[in-house]
């Protein structure tokens, strides 16, 4: 599991996000008084820094530059800022609602795993997180998927209840439950399109939520 560390001068704002991240039981955040201070570690999980915007762009330019300048890259949430920021995984513009910087740091702790898994099997099939692709027995090439298709697949082949549509959306593209999308049953019909090749039903849905079907039997 990732690690996430505060960069936030401001004690108040500081104070309100790490209060959010234990309330949702996400990690216990580390404080970091610079962009120095973060322990670039080398392999494994990288880290999730957010980091408030400093005095200028240019300031808050060579703080992202120092905390991606060690060995092993972290995610940067940015709190206000330009979009364009070189090196940052999520911009923020203020004022920003707490809850959904909560959701997009639950994706980012949930779905970076769910990608660097071991291949996973299920049925005739074998999925490949590295490399995106989904290999059926006694067939001679694998079938590829996009980022999303293989971290829902992977996201519903590691799960042992079935999954509601709002726990996907925000575990899989850090959605929170009030976005109307029709993203998820876009990606499921493309998925079974690759999956049901002689007219199986590998994702069923029932009662509001999704499963493969050899799982939660």
């Amino acid at each position: 599991m990732p690690e996430i560390f505060i960069l936030i001068p401001n004690d108040e704002l500081r104070e309100a996000v790490i209060e959010q991240i234990r309330a949702a039981k996400l990690a216990e955040p580390g404080v970091l008084a610079s962009a120095q201070a973060y322990p670039h570690k080398e392999g494994g999980t990288p880290g999730v820094v957010i980091v408030d915007e400093a005095e200028t762009n240019e300031k808050t330019e060579a703080t992202i530059s120092l905390l991606c300048a060690g060995p092993e890259k972290p995610v940067v949430f940015l709190l206000g800022g330009r979009d364009d920021t070189d090196g940052v995984s999520e911009t923020f513009s203020k004022p920003f609602r707490l809850g959904h910087l909560i959701t997009k740091l639950r994706y980012y702790l949930e779905t970076t795993p769910l990608l660097r898994a071991r291949a996973i099997e299920f049925g005739p099939y074998r999925l490949d997180t590295q490399n995106r692709s989904i290999l059926r027995n006694k067939e001679p090439s694998a079938i590829r998927l996009t980022e999303k298709e293989t971290a829902l697949l992977a996201c519903l082949a590691q799960s042992e209840t079935p999954l509601t549509r709002q726990e996907i959306l925000a575990t899989v593209w850090g959605y929170d439950d009030r976005i109307d999308t029709h993203t998820l049953e876009t990606h499921i019909y493309q998925l079974r399109r690759k999956l049901d090749q002689d007219g199986e039903n590998w994702i069923l849905s029932e009662s509001g939520a999704y499963r493969l079907a050899e799982r939660c039997r």
